[in-house]
């Protein structure tokens, strides 16, 4: 493996300057009887992955960052050099269930410079332009998951088999609890603020909400959430999945609600509040938001839904959102106003990779508040009873047409620049050809006959 020369402050962008770390990972390491650190990075087509670091290297890759082969997870093939994934210090997360193990999230470079693949820059990079205009956005996510047997093949309880009667069942919970509790005392303990366990309306799903923060730090959390339950599950002889559809002939599906507001950076005041609107209370620069979200919603989508099996989900129901629609506190519509200080954006699935959807949220909103898009009429009755329901613009069927969208957009290329909106197409689509080429067991029954 090539030796990297390089130094963080070497790689950093003139525009967009990471502070200078404040923290020693080796001195904090032996402070806190940490052995080894596992440095993640963001793929753009799967869930966090990992290199272990000893103690005794951790300063080194704090400064250098960690090579790695990239030819798997992006756009890159094997006469690129290595890919550095340089841990970001503040990010650190000591694993209250396995303490002499450390979580980082890292940032990505190549060619001694900031990876133009990066997605986690994607989102510092809408940051910096959110904070230019004088906002901040912060987000809190819904996390809907399948705990399944230890094979992943069915239901991790076989008792909780009554769909819709499961919603919030307590007999379920309890029996779960030493996995579903066991996650909540973690988040507990990492000061996360877990406020409200779930069990959903589908057999063996849960949902687990925690505090809001600002947009990068819930976009680091989300990935270290997806491992810490997965791992927590697997200690306890049960799989997790958060495919939007992990089993057939599910009631519902399994998405990813985020919860976004801007806040004025001046007075750290939440700027989608306007106590004046005596309707939702909120302000203009809350319905300029929403009109940017919904005029790029097609757009958006192959992010926010992100693979095959999220299509099975968005083409389920009046709750899942396929509709590019808004409303007051209606769970049926796209974006929903809950309260006058966030949007809930119901599009998104536990597939997607959270730091590119906060980024299309963040400058999707920002375009909004530009060019004050209007986001028109509000729609308060259940979406498929209203009067104009078929008129109403859809999300892509399935993967490829949004594919389709996000590849030719200029929205998305200006957001996440050329090279990463080429790299996610071009593996999605590979995604696509796979899936295509598969001959299920649907096809071999209802086309036995032709």
């Amino acid at each position: 493996m090539a030796e990297c020369t390089a130094t963080v402050a070497d790689w950093d962008l003139p525009d967009l300057p990471l502070d200078e770390p404040d923290v020693d990972l080796q001195v904090k390491a032996e402070e806190l009887g940490i052995k080894y650190f596992l440095v993640s990075y963001a793929p753009l087509n799967t869930s966090d992955r990992i290199s272990v670091i000893p103690r005794r290297a951790i300063r080194d890759v704090q400064r250098r960052g960690c090579g790695v082969a990239s030819a798997m997870f992006f756009n890159t093939d094997g006469a690129d050099p290595e890919m550095y994934v340089v841990p970001d210090p503040r990010t650190l997360i000591q694993l209250p269930w396995r303490p002499e193990y450390a979580w980082l999230s890292s940032n990505l470079y190549m060619w001694g410079k900031p990876f133009s693949q990066c997605s986690r820059r994607a989102l510092l990079r809408q940051i910096h332009r959110a904070k230019k205009m004088g906002y901040t956005m912060k987000s809190g996510v819904e996390p809907e998951f399948l705990l399944l047997d230890k094979d992943g093949s069915t239901f991790g309880d076989f008792r909780d088999t009554q769909q819709p009667m499961s919603l919030q069942e307590p007999l379920a919970t309890m029996r779960n609890a030493p996995i579903i509790m066991k996650v909540c005392e973690v988040m507990e303990q990492l000061g996360w603020k877990p406020y409200e366990v779930d069990h959903e309306a589908t057999c063996c799903q849960y949902e687990i909400n925690f505090e809001y923060a600002d947009s990068l730090t819930t976009a680091d959390r989300y990935g270290f959430m997806k491992f810490m339950i997965k791992e927590i599950a697997e200690l306890e002889g049960r799989r997790v999945s958060f495919m939007p559809v992990g089993l057939p002939n599910l009631l519902c599906a399994s998405g990813l609600h985020v919860n976004v507001s801007l806040w004025n950076t001046d007075d750290n005041t939440n700027a989608f509040k306007d106590p004046s609107n005596k309707e939702l209370g909120v302000s203009n620069v809350a319905n300029y938001f929403l009109g940017g979200l919904l005029e790029h919603a097609i757009d958006s989508c192959a992010v926010m839904c992100s693979t095959v099996n999220s299509y099975k989900r968005l083409n389920a129901g009046s709750w899942c959102p396929d509709t590019i629609s808004w409303g007051g506190n209606n769970r049926t519509v796209m974006l929903r106003v809950p309260a006058d200080n966030r949007i809930e954006h119901r599009l998104p699935d536990g597939a997607t990779n959270l730091y590119l959807s906060h980024a299309l949220i963040l400058a999707a909103g920002l375009d909004g508040i530009e060019a004050q898009t209007d986001p028109g009429m509000r729609i308060d009755c259940e979406i498929k009873q209203h009067p104009d329901f078929n008129a109403i613009k859809r999300t892509p069927a399935n993967l490829l047409d949004a594919l389709r969208a996000f590849e030719t957009s200029s929205f998305t290329r200006r957001s996440l620049g050329d090279e990463l909106v080429t790299a996610f197409t071009k593996m999605k689509k590979k995604e696509w050809v796979q899936y295509m080429a598969h001959l299920s067991s649907w096809e071999l029954a209802f086309y036995s006959n032709c």
